[in-house]
């Protein structure tokens, strides 16, 4: 490993998580982003453009190969290193405890650091969210586990042989990388081969196509060898009760809204009972897991109105979110804001969000945020609107949303803003606005 690092998109979400372990091994880092992040502040890097004359450079799959920093990097013979690579540097000597599945892997690993975190294991991690409990989405520690959110999107999850994994569901996403479901599950059907220890290999046999796979390791679920016996929700927590090997677990309290969750959690219950953590350990560490920011995140609450921001893209994941807070926010309205993320996936999962928003009193749909891509002609946030069926749902361009939303909120109402892009930066604004 080479004494310094440049990163190119430093302050990315999977990036800025790497920075941190460096940073924390005392390596020092350097990088360059486009925008002036949260992440940025956190690092305490400033943004340098520059090419440095020594140091490995490190770029992710949102970095184009002909970018020209990879160019001058290449005329200059310095070491140039994917994302990924450098993960699989960062894993040697660890045991990788690995989490993948289209939907819930942040939550689910940032749950599972939390886990070993508080069992004092002091675990090295990097998760596609910010921990709230720890204010960072990446992490160096002294211990044997690295909890790793292993990413499909690029199939750059191919990389890594993890010790244990967690697979929480599949599901049809990233097809502008996979090309069809047939090339996307062959390569779920690798990283499951790569995992060493198949009494560490936890994934969901509640999900229809990991169930067409049937892995060896343990099934989760309600027909699982970690079976869910009971699920419910009490406001903003929920409560469920499992059995494994012979023993009931009872009444597991989770500080998290849904049965998705649950299962999520189900698995980490499972995985660390497996790692010799003890079960008051476990219970401990669920009560007082704060979650992680854009996902079920309160903004805050104004004169009666609520907001929430979370991070959900896919039609599946909005349909989960949205009906685990119409359970548990009481009786006000439930408006759900959402942007559309890529012109690409839209396109893939137009159909998919028919009864996406069944669980909104109303649903209003704005434009779709590019995340650099150029529009696909006919795939439009209005195009979103006509397949969600019903009158409770409207498109407003986003420069209309803060004129219009202030004045239709009303005390009780609770609003969320949903989507991987800049929607996120909405919900404050209005706030500000009803305050």
């Amino acid at each position: 490993m080479t004494k310094s690092f440049h990163f190119l998109g430093v302050g990315g979400i999977g990036m800025s998580a790497l920075a941190h372990i460096l940073l924390e091994k005392g390596i020092p880092i350097s990088g360059f982003d486009i925008n002036d992040t949260s992440s940025l502040e956190k690092l305490g890097v400033k943004r340098c453009k520059a090419l440095p004359k020594e140091g490995t450079i490190v770029y992710s799959s949102a970095i184009k190969k002909e970018h020209p920093t990879l160019s001058l990097a290449k005329k200059g013979n310095l070491p140039i290193l994917h994302r990924s690579e450098l993960i699989k540097v960062l894993l040697e000597g660890k045991k990788g405890l690995l989490v993948a599945g289209t939907h819930g892997k942040t939550s689910t690993s940032a749950l599972l650091t939390w886990v070993l975190y508080s069992a004092g294991e002091d675990p090295t991690f990097a998760v596609g969210g910010i921990l709230q409990n720890l204010q960072k989405n990446g992490g160096y520690g002294t211990g044997e586990y690295f909890t790793l959110e292993a990413d499909e999107s690029d199939g750059s999850f191919l990389h890594y042989e993890g010790e244990g994994a967690i697979i929480t569901n599949l599901e049809k996403e990233h097809l502008d990388y996979w090309k069809s479901e047939k090339n996307l599950l062959e390569g779920f059907e690798t990283f499951i081969s790569r995992v060493k220890d198949k009494n560490l290999l936890f994934w969901c046999s509640d999900d229809p196509l990991l169930a067409k796979l049937a892995p060896h390791g343990i099934s989760y679920g309600k027909k699982g060898d970690l079976k869910l016996l009971s699920c419910h929700q009490k406001g903003r927590q929920t409560i469920f009760s499992a059995q494994f090997e012979g023993k009931v677990y009872s009444d597991i309290h989770l500080p998290l809204m849904g049965e998705k969750l649950a299962l999520n959690a189900l698995a980490v219950f499972g995985m660390a009972l497996k790692l010799g953590i003890q079960e008051r350990e476990i219970r401990k560490a669920f009560l007082s897991f704060q979650g992680v920011k854009r996902r079920q995140e309160k903004i805050g609450t104004v004169n009666r109105i609520t907001i929430y921001d979370d991070y959900a893209h896919h039609p599946t994941e909005i349909k989960v979110l949205l009906k685990s807070l119409k359970k548990g926010l009481g009786k006000g309205r439930l408006i759900a804001l959402f942007q559309p993320h890529r012109f690409t996936r839209t396109k893939d999962l137009l159909q998919d969000f028919k009864g996406a928003f069944e669980f909104a009193d109303l649903a209003i749909i704005t434009s779709i945020y590019p995340a650099g891509e150029k529009p696909i002609p006919g795939i439009t946030g209005k195009r979103v609107l006509k397949e969600i069926e019903g009158n409770s749902a409207l498109f407003l361009e986003k420069d209309k949303l803060l004129s219009y939303l202030p004045k239709m909120l009303l005390p009780g109402d609770v609003l969320i803003t949903i989507g991987a892009g800049d929607i996120t930066k909405i919900g404050p604004m209005i706030l500000q606005e009803v305050s």
